[in-house]
C-alpha cells in the first residue's frame, strides 16, 4: 500500500508524538459496520520509538522514558523495522495474567530502572501494538484506521514479547464484551475505520467502551450517614469469599445508597452489628472512620467498571439486596488481585458466610503425565492472543467460522473461570472448544481422535483438568513437529470410576483417574 501523506520525503523517527486519547462512549456502544472493537488490556500505555542502527525508544502515555526497564522489547522490535524507521502505538502487559493482568505485576517490573536477566524471565512483559504513528520516513497519522492497521498487520509482530492487537468488527461487541469481563479487562477500544490520529488529542472516532459486572457482595459493615446516628446507612462496606478459605471475607470497597434503601439496610443491618470487622485485612482509613461492623450475613448485587489496587470495584453502584434462593455461587465479586493470605478460620475466628446453593463437590485432583498434580484455571496470555489473531485473520475469508470461533472462545473461557466442581462432559466441551481453535491455527498438522461413551459424561471431575492434559500434549507433543500429529482422547470405565488417556502423536500417554 502506498503512502499517501503531506511528509512524503524521507526523514528521521520524529523525536516525540504526543499519544492520542480515547473518548468515552457515554450511550449505547458503537455496533456499525465501520467500527473494529478490541480488548484494552490492563497495563501501561507505551510509545515505541524504533530507528535501526541507532536505537529504540519506549516512552509512556506522559512523555516519560520507560527504555531502561524493558531492554528485551529492542531486539525484536528492530528486527522487524523498516529502514526508515517506525513509531508504534501499544500497550505494556504482564504475560500470563489473562485472568485479570494484575495492575501489581506490571507495576513490579515497571518500577525496576534496569531489571536482572532473572527478573525479565520471572516477570514477562509484552508489547501489545494497536496503531502505527510513523513508518519507513513517512507519518502515517492522517491515514485512516484502517489503512494504518494494514501498514501495522505487515509489519509481522505475531510472537512474544511484541504483538499486534486483534480487532475485530463491532458487531461482535456483545461477545467481546463478555470476552472482556471473564478477562478482569476494564473495557474496550472501538475505532472507526475511517478515524484519523490526532497526536495529544481526542477524537469521537476512537471510544473506549467500559465492561460493567454486576456480582454478588456481602455487606460487612457500614458508614452512617450521620456519626451522630449510628443506626443510620450513608455507605455500605463490601465484601466477597476468599477462596478456598471457608467463612473468609476479603473487603473490596464502599458504595453510597439512594435514600430509597437507607431504611430497608438499617432495618435489615440492625440485629447484625458486631464489634470487630468481618474482614481478614484492614480496610483503608478512610472507609473504617465511623464503620459500624455487622455479621455478613447480607448479600447484595454490586455493579462496578472493573478492579483498582488490591483488589478494590471501581465506580460501585448498589443494585440492591437478595433473597436467599438467588444466591448463586459462581456470581461472588472475585478480585483479579490474590486475597490477602490468611489461615482457614475457625467458627469463632470470622463469621460464616451465608449459606448458598452448593457447588458439586469435586474429587481429590488427579495427576496426569509424570505424577505432578496439575489445576490449570486459567488460559495462557499467549493463547488469548493466538486465537483472538486467528479469529481476525479468517473475519474476511470466512466470517462464518471466525463467528464460531468467537462463542467457542467465549464458553472456553467460561469453562476456565468456573468456580465449584464440573462433569467430564463439561470438560469435553471445553476441550472441544480449545481444539477448534488450535486445529484454525496449525490446519491439517493437528489431527484429533475421541472416544469417549456418553454414559460417562456424569462423571465429576476437577474444571480444567482433563484440558491441561490435552494442551500439554499439543504444546509438547504435537506443535514442535513439522509434519503435527494425531491427538487421541478416550476414556473407559474402571473398578470405582474411569480412566481418561490423552496422547499426542506417539508420544507419551496422559493418564487421569476419575472417581465415580
Amino acid at each position: 500500500m502506498a503512502l499517501v501523506t503531506e511528509r512524503a520525503t524521507p526523514r528521521g523517527v520524529p523525536a516525540l508524538v504526543p499519544p492520542m486519547q480515547p473518548g468515552t462512549v457515554t450511550g449505547d456502544p458503537p455496533t456499525g459496520p465501520d467500527w473494529m472493537v478490541e480488548v484494552a488490556w490492563t497495563g501501561h500505555r507505551c510509545i515505541a520509538y524504533v530507528e535501526p542502527g541507532r536505537r529504540v525508544r519506549l516512552l509512556s502515555g506522559a512523555d516519560n522514558s520507560m527504555t531502561a526497564a524493558y531492554p528485551e522489547l529492542a531486539e525484536p522490535l528492530l528486527r522487524r523495522s523498516p529502514p526508515g524507521g517506525m513509531v508504534l502505538d501499544g500497550t505494556l502487559v504482564a504475560r500470563g495474567e489473562e485472568h485479570a493482568v494484575r495492575p501489581r505485576l506490571i507495576a513490579r517490573r515497571s518500577a525496576r530502572h534496569r531489571p536482572s536477566d532473572a527478573t525479565i524471565r520471572r516477570i514477562p512483559v509484552d508489547l501489545q501494538v494497536a496503531d502505527l504513528l510513523w513508518l519507513d520516513g513517512h507519518s502515517t497519522t492522517d491515514l485512516p484506521y484502517a489503512d494504518r492497521r494494514a501498514l501495522l498487520d505487515g509489519l509481522g509482530f505475531a510472537s512474544p514479547p511484541v504483538w499486534t492487537t486483534s480487532p475485530l468488527p463491532a458487531t461482535e461487541i456483545d461477545t467481546m464484551l463478555a470476552i472482556a469481563e471473564q478477562k478482569g479487562a476494564d473495557g474496550l477500544h472501538a475505532r472507526h475505520v475511517r478515524g484519523r490520529y490526532h497526536p495529544g488529542g481526542r477524537s469521537r472516532f476512537w471510544l473506549r467502551v467500559p465492561v460493567t459486572r454486576t456480582r454478588q457482595v456481602l455487606v460487612g459493615g457500614w458508614t452512617p450517614a450521620d456519626p451522630h446516628r449510628p443506626e443510620t446507612v450513608g455507605t455500605l462496606l463490601l465484601g466477597a469469599p476468599v477462596a478456598d478459605v471457608p467463612g473468609a471475607v476479603h473487603y473490596v470497597g464502599r458504595v453510597g445508597v439512594s435514600l430509597g434503601d437507607r431504611h430497608r439496610l438499617s432495618t435489615a443491618l440492625a440485629n447484625r452489628e458486631q464489634e470487630a470487622s468481618p474482614f481478614v485485612a484492614a480496610v483503608p482509613a478512610a472507609a473504617a472512620r465511623h464503620a459500624r461492623w455487622a455479621h455478613p450475613g447480607l448479600v447484595g448485587l454490586a455493579e462496578f467498571s472493573g478492579w483498582i489496587g488490591g483488589g478494590r470495584m471501581r465506580r460501585p453502584y448498589w443494585r440492591g439486596l437478595l433473597d436467599p434462593a438467588d444466591v448463586h455461587e459462581d456470581r461472588w465479586a472475585r478480585p483479579p488481585e490474590p486475597a490477602p493470605a490468611v489461615p482457614a478460620p475457625g467458627p469463632a475466628d470470622v463469621p460464616a458466610v451465608p449459606p448458598t446453593e452448593p457447588a458439586p463437590e469435586a474429587p481429590p485432583e488427579q495427576a496426569p503425565a509424570g505424577g505432578a498434580a496439575t489445576e490449570v484455571r486459567r488460559l495462557e496470555q499467549h493463547f488469548v492472543y493466538n486465537s483472538l489473531n486467528t479469529i481476525a485473520a479468517l473475519i474476511r475469508t470466512d466470517p462464518g467460522r471466525a463467528r464460531d470461533l468467537l462463542i467457542g472462545f467465549a464458553d472456553l473461557s467460561r469453562a476456565a473461570d468456573k468456580v465449584g466442581g464440573s462433569t467430564l462432559g463439561d470438560e469435553l466441551a471445553a476441550v472441544h472448544g480449545y481444539l477448534q481453535l488450535e486445529q484454525a491455527r496449525f490446519g491439517p498438522r493437528l489431527q484429533v481422535a475421541v472416544d469417549v461413551a456418553p454414559t460417562l459424561h456424569p462423571l465429576p471431575v476437577t474444571p480444567m483438568q482433563i484440558l491441561a492434559a490435552v494442551r500439554e500434549a499439543v504444546q509438547r507433543d504435537i506443535e514442535p513437529r513439522p509434519e503435527g500429529g494425531l491427538l487421541t482422547l478416550a476414556a473407559r470405565p474402571v473398578e470405582g470410576g474411569c480412566e481418561v488417556r490423552v496422547t499426542g502423536g506417539s508420544a507419551a500417554v496422559r493418564t487421569i483417574r476419575l472417581p465415580s
